[in-house]
């Protein structure tokens, strides 16, 4: 179950057996591999749920949150993933994401089976205090440069790959052919045998390569990204906020799944699906740049998100008394306060300096934009607040024979 807040209405990440932490802490479960959180709790998954008679595959859609997909599935668009959903033994299921809801940090959960606490990639943008600046996550680039660090300098635990080839387990990472060699790849992938795709329709073609290559049950972690890239630009489809662009986009990946499920039917592997984070809906016009005298007592840039920045410099007070962003703040809290909260998966020893002092929760449909050298851009949809919408993530478990 997700874990709202009482107090302030935002869903805390479950990480006690709830969240995404825990579906990849079940996939080391499935092989017999000692795990760095706890698996899935019984409800949501029975004892070894992940295991199947040929391996383990793990479908990850970007940004598809339960509201989007709910929202896909009232329609007549989706046919088989409602398939997948009645041929799952739990039906269509809902977990949490982690704190912040944003790409950089819950792949490197999904890819460890840690909390951002553990890992150190705590937000998109992030003060790295060995280095005196601020980083990029996804590019690992100092702001205002195009050349990344390398990934060591990040690399904190070792990736669930990395730990099942420790055990003899293979595993198999399918994803954007333009991704191999990355420094963020390879800080997500060490451990596992790259596979790129050009296209949608090469996913299942790839997994099918893998699983005839197979001689031994294994792993196969399958990732598509653009359902999240759409709702940046056009928003996510949700009811009552529609969007055509990425309800069109979920036709071709329900094609997709059908291709992968029945390989997994057909090949003994049981198939997981889930999303990384879902989207909210936001207003461009509503986009709010940091006002001068703020942005002035900042002592380095912010790090964090669009959605939660978190700043450096200024206090609590400081946030609620600044003119302008009384509509715009869900929530400020001290960073120190965020953490006894648990919303980082434990102390964060080591990685304080990463945070700042203060974050901030943008309302609802509100962006915080600050120009890091290349302008300013406002987005139709985003995500690393802790709305339900940003939060609530699907999992879908299908066993194999």
């Amino acid at each position: 179950m997700s874990i709202p807040d009482a107090d302030t209405g935002l869903v805390l990440p479950d990480y006690d057996g709830g969240s995404i932490v825990n579906v990849a802490a079940s996939i080391l479960d499935a092989f017999g591999v000692a795990s760095p959180s706890r698996p899935l709790r019984p409800e949501l998954l029975p004892t070894d749920g992940l295991a199947g008679a040929s391996g383990t595959v793990l479908l990850v859609l970007d940004a598809l949150g339960s509201a989007q997909l709910e929202a896909a599935l009232r329609t007549d668009r989706v046919p088989h993933l409602t398939g997948l959903i009645a041929a799952a033994p739990r039906g269509l299921q809902r977990i949490t994401s982690i704190f912040p809801s944003t790409t950089t940090a819950a792949l490197n959960s999904l890819a460890t089976a840690c909390p951002p606490s553990l890992h150190g990639v705590l937000g998109h943008m992030l003060w790295f205090e060995e280095i005196g600046t601020v980083l990029n996550m996804l590019t690992l680039c100092p702001i205002g440069a195009s050349q990344p660090i390398h990934e060591d300098v990040v690399r904190r635990v070792p990736t669930i790959y990395q730990r099942l080839a420790a055990a003899h387990v293979p595993s198999t990472l399918i994803t954007d052919a333009a991704y191999e060699g990355t420094p963020f790849t390879n800080l997500l992938a060490e451990g596992a045998h790259f596979a790129g795709y050009s296209g949608l329709s090469q996913i299942p073609y790839q997994l099918e390569l893998a699983l005839q290559a197979a001689q031994k049950p294994g792993f196969y972690s399958l990732y598509w990204p653009l359902i999240d890239t759409l709702s940046h630009y056009h928003g996510p489809d949700h009811t009552g906020t529609p969007s055509a662009a990425c309800l069109a986009e979920m036709e071709f990946v329900d094609l997709m799944v059908g291709k992968v499920a029945d390989l997994c039917r057909r090949c003994g592997c049981t198939l997981a699906v889930i999303a990384d984070h879902g989207q909210v809906r936001l207003q461009p016009e509503r986009a709010v740049e940091l006002g001068p005298e703020l942005r002035a007592s900042l002592q380095r840039p912010p790090g964090g998100a669009r959605r939660a920045p978190y700043l450096t410099g200024v206090d609590v007070a400081r946030i609620q008394a600044e003119p302008g962003l009384a509509d715009a703040v869900q929530l400020a809290i001290a960073t120190d306060d965020a953490i006894d909260a648990g919303w980082f998966g434990g102390p964060c020893e080591g990685l304080t300096s990463r945070l700042g002092d203060t974050i901030v929760l943008a309302a609802e449909g509100v962006q915080f934009l600050y120009d890091y050298g290349r302008g300013v851009f406002a987005q139709s949809g985003s995500h690393s607040g802790m709305t339900n919408r940003e939060m609530h993530v699907p999992l879908i478990v299908v066993p194999g024979n």
